[in-house]
């Protein structure tokens, strides 16, 4: 079922949903059904250009974003921080291995933790399909580089997605006081997920990359831009995450 959701997730993002349909289109044309083709083809053009624009994006994932305040100094006894991504090349810095969401997670993390230096910092996330080290370790040496004693650092290499972390997060921590940090755009679903295991947590999301609201409209806003159709595709992600999130219930 985990590979299953992946393949079809990332099927549904806007710029492989897009070539899909160019294909298609490709297909219908070559079938002379010219007029279905062109439509198909219209809407994966379309489709592109609007998602890329800063108004849409924004639109989409701001509701994310701000829908939790920012931790503020509570005093936790766990702080949990969920993987991400990262490659494995000995000679490169550990901040050039991690993905930047990664970077910014474990940073956070160490600052909240300067702020509660009893508590234990908890990486979760899984190795992936090739790497020898999993992307909790590679959390674990940063969070080192950055001064944080080893006695304070746990991790678990099993878990594969928000949804196995937080199973296994409600097994250590009962209900101790746990700070959560995620990307800003993830929190609504990770706090979903908390929710569900009645944990007693404090939201900490970092990585903010959109504004409240956006400045008053001007033309250069109608020029298609490709961070923001990076923002619009984590947006999607997030958006059908959570609707599975409720289908499942």
């Amino acid at each position: 079922m985990f590979y299953i959701k992946w393949v079809l997730g990332n099927l549904l993002m806007p710029l492989p949903m897009a070539l899909l349909l160019s294909v298609i289109a490709l297909i219908l044309f070559l079938r002379q059904r010219t007029s279905l083709a062109a439509s198909l083809l219209l809407v994966s053009i379309f489709g592109l250009y609007a998602l890329s624009l800063a108004p849409v994006a924004f639109t989409l994932i701001s509701p994310l974003e701000y829908q939790y305040s920012a931790y503020n100094d509570e005093k936790v006894d766990f702080i949990h921080v969920l993987g991400n991504g990262h490659i494995e090349d000995e000679t490169l810095p550990i901040t050039s291995q991690l993905s930047y969401t990664s970077s910014l997670r474990v940073v956070e993390a160490v600052r909240i933790w300067h702020l509660n230096p009893r508590a234990q910092l908890l990486f979760t996330g899984y190795a992936g399909v090739s790497a020898k080290r999993s992307t909790a370790q590679m959390h674990k040496l940063l969070a080192l580089s950055l001064s944080v004693p080893e006695s304070h650092i746990q991790t678990y290499d099993q878990p594969r997605d928000t949804e196995e972390e937080v199973q296994l997060i409600k097994r250590l921590v009962g209900q101790r006081k746990v700070a959560v940090v995620t990307t800003a755009n993830h929190m609504k679903r990770t706090m979903g997920f908390y929710e569900q295991e009645n944990i007693n947590v404090i939201p900490a999301p970092t990585m903010h990359m959109s504004r409240n609201t956006l400045s008053s409209f001007n033309v250069t806003q109608l020029y298609p831009q490709v961070q923001n159709l990076q923002l619009s595709t984590w947006a999607i992600h997030e958006w059908l995450g959570i609707a599975w999130q409720k289908i499942k219930g």
